[in-house]
């Protein structure tokens, strides 16, 4: 009776009844109380809600690391695009816009399962909601794989802005080798807007060069990474080399992963 309270071990009375599940520990009654027990059930019931407890902690706080890297890892320059979801992606009926939705949709169902090895590839004219799509790809892959894996949406912009300002600050968290590394490990990927004029005009060869180092040390190692663009083949080709357009295509083709805008106008101007 060791495992009881102090108080209790003042009123508690053994009983000449025995316990059916240990046959050798007599059963205890507290004080008035009509209902007697043992206290060795007590215990074991004690420690297996405890264990609970802790397993439950545990798959809790395992779930929360992978389910958290999108938020906390992610590289994303419109803090807005959160808010983004396949629910309030607003389409009329019978647009491109629609079909390039149902599509979204059914590739994101094909990333659940972590044997579909290919990229996706988002193309259209700025504003039309690839990244809006891309995100909303990577929540619901984030929320409903099983079991748990790491996701991030990384604007290619900003992880290149900041590995360039690493250059000056060694102890950054940006650096290229980390991020590379980081980028490479993730279940599923979102690089968003590459082939930007704004990540690629550069002075001189060199800087170019160095660009397509980076982007080619990520996407070696995976297999299953949603791009989005404005760009199309035709004027990727001419920003990057075959061997880094290879890794950019992986099962593409085979796997009809290409959306493509050519007709939906750019959302943000119908303000005017």
């Amino acid at each position: 009776m060791e495992d009881l309270s102090f108080n209790l071990l003042n009123q508690a009375n053994l009983t000449d009844e025995y316990c059916k599940i240990h046959p050798d520990q007599k059963l205890v009654r507290v004080g008035n109380e009509h209902n007697s027990f043992c206290t060795l059930c007590v215990k074991e019931q004690r420690e297996k809600h405890l264990n609970d407890l802790v397993l439950k902690g545990v798959l809790s706080n395992y779930h929360r690391g992978f389910r958290d890297v999108l938020r906390k890892d992610s590289i994303i320059d419109d803090e807005d695009l959160w808010e983004a979801s396949f629910g309030n992606y607003e389409v009329n009926s019978g647009t491109e816009a629609e079909t390039n939705l149902k599509k979204a949709r059914q590739i994101a169902g094909k990333y659940l399962n972590r044997d579909y090895q290919a990229n996706t590839i988002i193309t259209g004219n700025p504003g039309v909601g690839k990244s809006h799509l891309a995100i909303s790809m990577l929540k619901g892959v984030n929320e409903n794989i099983k079991p748990n894996a790491s996701c991030l949406f990384i604007s290619v912009n900003e992880l290149l802005r900041l590995i360039k300002d690493s250059f000056n600050h060694p102890d950054s968290y940006y650096t290229e080798s980390r991020m590379v590394d980081l980028l490479g490990k993730v279940s599923l990927l979102v690089l968003d807007d590459l082939g930007s004029e704004a990540s690629f005009k550069r002075d001189n060869r060199e800087a170019s060069e160095y660009v397509q180092q980076v982007l080619f040390g990520v996407l070696n190692k995976r297999n299953r990474t949603i791009i989005t663009t404005n760009l199309n083949s035709d004027e990727l080709s001419k920003i990057y080399n075959p061997k880094l357009l290879s890794r950019m295509y992986k099962g593409v083709m085979k796997n009809d992963g290409i959306i493509k805008f050519k007709e939906t106008q750019d959302k943000r101007m119908a303000i005017f």
